[in-house]
C-alpha cells in the first residue's frame, strides 16, 4: 500500500510544459515569395498552432493579389513555409 501512487505526489505539482514550436513567422510580418513574384508582398493576418505535441502550426497570409493563402509556420518541419520560398521582409512588432 505505501508503493501506491498518491493523488498529492511531488511530480503532480511540477507544471507539465507544453513542447515549444518553433515558428518562423508572427502576426504583422511581411513577405514575399520567392517563386510567385505575381502574388506581390504580403501580410501575415493569423497564425495558429495545436496544443498536442508534435501538432500542426500554420500561418494566414494575405497578398497584394487579394488572396488569402495558407502555409506550415513550423521552422523544424521540411514543409515550413521558409523552404516552400516564403521570405521575411521585416517584423513589426506590434
Amino acid at each position: 500500500m505505501k508503493n501506491l501512487p498518491q493523488k498529492g505526489s511531488e511530480n503532480a505539482s511540477i507544471p507539465k510544459q507544453r513542447s515549444e514550436i518553433h515558428t518562423y513567422l508572427h502576426v504583422g510580418d511581411k513577405v514575399v515569395h520567392r517563386k510567385f513574384k505575381s502574388w506581390g508582398g504580403g501580410v501575415v493576418m493569423e497564425t495558429w498552432s495545436s496544443e498536442l505535441p508534435g501538432g500542426m502550426c500554420f500561418v494566414r497570409i494575405l497578398f497584394q493579389d487579394g488572396k488569402q493563402r495558407v502555409f506550415d509556420n513550423n521552422f523544424d518541419s521540411a514543409h515550413c513555409c521558409y523552404y516552400a520560398g516564403i521570405t521575411l521582409i521585416n517584423r513589426i512588432e506590434l
